[in-house]
């Protein structure tokens, strides 16, 4: 664990229904360190297979919504004091999570590269984006958090699309399990040194917080 990050304890027990995960050979996780480790990870072609295979998926996909996707992000709101008016969600997908962000900031913005997964949103006020995040269609410092759960990890962009005190919340609700799975050690390592953060694991997944202000004496109270 870098010295950078804090690590927490367990913040919800391991759920009994965990749902059925991959190993660290899954092609996809490949996908996510290239994308992570350069800009030259996320190229054209690539970003249209996955939005391909995301349309694809669109029909069923909100039937996979459950505690699982929802309480790894729930606890780090209820953990962490996160100021800012401003919050985008990037991969929204169906907007499974949209809900609990909504009533705590005054503006929510949902970002997600397959239009067939935002036509299956129903978050009334929610203003939704068909944007590619290696190409995020935001001027810079538009946000104060920015909420990525099982999604990649653009680190230029996010870096670039937060404000000078802004928060990237980073999760994986299957943790190490999940098929777009970055650990908190290489979401800090991608950001840079200008971030330190907080982690923990939570229910069946792990999220972290990452910010440029100095952390603890803001988001943690001290």
């Amino acid at each position: 664990m870098s010295e950078r990050i804090t690590k927490w304890e367990r913040v919800l027990p391991e759920r009994s229904d965990r749902p059925e995960g991959v190993d660290g050979s899954h092609p996809m996780r490949a996908v996510v360190e290239q994308i992570a480790s350069s800009e030259e990870g996320w190229t054209q072609e690539r970003s249209a297979k996955v939005r391909e295979l995301f349309d694809s998926m669109a029909s069923d996909w909100a039937e996979r919504n459950g505690p699982d996707r929802t309480e790894a992000l729930a606890e780090v709101l209820e953990r962490l004091s996160l100021p800012g008016r401003r919050c985008l969600e990037v991969g929204c997908g169906t907007g499974s999570v949209l809900g609990l962000l909504s009533p705590r900031f005054e503006a929510v913005v949902g970002v997600d590269l397959a239009m067939g997964m935002l036509r299956k949103v129903d978050c009334d006020g929610v203003p939704l984006i068909q944007g590619d995040a290696g190409r995020l269609p935001f001027a810079d410092g538009s946000f104060d958090l920015i909420v990525a759960v099982n999604a990649f990890l653009f680190p230029r962009e996010f870096k670039r699309v937060l404000s000078p005190s802004g928060s990237l919340v980073f999760v994986s609700s299957n943790g190490d399990r999940t098929p777009i799975y970055l650990s908190p050690d290489r979401v800090g390592e991608a950001l840079g040194e200008e971030f330190s953060g907080v982690s923990a694991e939570s229910g069946n997944g792990v999220w972290s917080c990452f910010s440029r202000r100095p952390f603890w004496d803001e988001a943690m109270g001290a």
